[in-house]
């Protein structure tokens, strides 16, 4: 885990350990003394194995479910606890505020009892689709996946709220509304949450993309309550970027952004080198620009995604390019 202050711990005096690297975190995380810093090791301690989210979770919903448990008895149990002097707590010191929350967490489960503040362990379910793939995918609680084409994602739902991990492609979630189980799509560069709404989901190289057909979503940089995030309504469209920005939001086309779904790719205005980027999802093998200097030049058009090397080949009809089809099977787009 990296080191949560600037105090004499290191990883190499630290080895691995979930549990305790979970409430670290936490502690820290809560302390209000969070620097952007702390978040973005944060969130990629939390991504960097599957263990290290589900023990955060299971320390987030301990401390939640405390506030079930009669404050009369946690009083009691505090007064046979070693009493400590109060007084300021020096940085160093604040790594050991990890584990006195994991100590409290703890008191709290032997409280509530474990089958009651634990969630059970549930399966994750992969999908995938292929280049020029597209599927439905009918969910276990009447939400709807469209995945487009060379999309995977996890799914894992249980009993507190309804998970999906974007790991690359496009999807059209429709999501049954479930007040008690948000739905959250974590696309890696940052976090979707709605309810009930239907919203397209991107995730490639530039980012984390979500466009609102109905309802409202919201998208945030992270996962913890201090994360900047933008609301979405329908018609609006955010990117959380790559380069750990989050964009305006803007009003979009929905219908045009969602054309994929009955086979088409709209092009308004676009450079040909974002056209060649999106045009390379459906290709079996990857198109390229022969010189940069092409890059910009503006495509408008209507394609069908359904014949890839149709659409490629149509270039030439609408742009002043040439198309080359080299004996290894790769494309260049040349200038004519």
């Amino acid at each position: 885990m990296p080191p949560i202050d600037s105090g004499p711990s290191s990883q190499a005096a630290n080895a691995a350990h979930p549990p305790r690297d979970a409430s670290e975190w936490f502690a820290r995380m809560q302390s209000g003394e969070v620097t952007e810093a702390d978040h973005h090791a944060f969130d990629a301690w939390l991504n960097a194995d599957p263990s290290h989210e589900r023990e955060y979770r299971r320390l987030v919903y301990l401390w939640r479910s405390s506030a079930a448990i009669p404050e009369a008895r946690l009083r009691a149990l505090a007064q046979d606890r070693p009493s400590r002097s109060a007084g300021p707590v020096p940085a160093r010191r604040r790594m050991g505020l990890g584990l006195a929350a994991g100590c409290a967490l703890s008191l709290v489960a032997s409280l509530a009892g474990p089958e009651r503040l634990f969630r059970p362990t549930v399966d994750a379910i992969d999908f995938v689709t292929n280049k020029g793939e597209r599927r439905q995918i009918s969910l276990a609680d009447g939400s709807m996946l469209h995945l487009n084409s060379d999309t995977r994602l996890t799914v894992c739902f249980d009993a507190y709220e309804r998970r999906v991990t974007l790991r690359g492609g496009e999807v059209f979630f429709d999501v049954i509304r479930d007040a008690a189980r948000p739905f959250i799509v974590n696309g890696d560069f940052g976090f979707i949450t709605a309810t009930g709404t239907r919203f397209n989901a991107r995730r490639d190289a530039q980012g984390l993309q979500v466009s609102v057909a109905s309802g409202e979503a919201q998208l945030s940089l992270g996962n913890w309550p201090q994360s900047r995030r933008r609301r979405l309504v329908a018609g609006q469209q955010a990117v959380a970027q790559s380069d750990g920005s989050l964009s305006d939001t803007a009003r979009v086309n929905v219908d045009n952004v969602v054309a994929w779904r009955v086979g088409k790719v709209i092009f308004n205005d676009m450079p040909l080198s974002a056209v060649i980027r999106e045009m390379n999802r459906y290709l079996p093998q990857p198109a390229n620009l022969a010189t940069s200097d092409l890059g910009p030049y503006r495509i408008s058009g209507v394609f069908n995604v359904d014949d890839p090397g149709a659409m490629i080949d149509a270039l030439p009809a609408i742009a002043p390019v040439r198309v080359q089809h080299l004996a290894d099977g790769r494309i260049t787009v040349a200038s004519r």
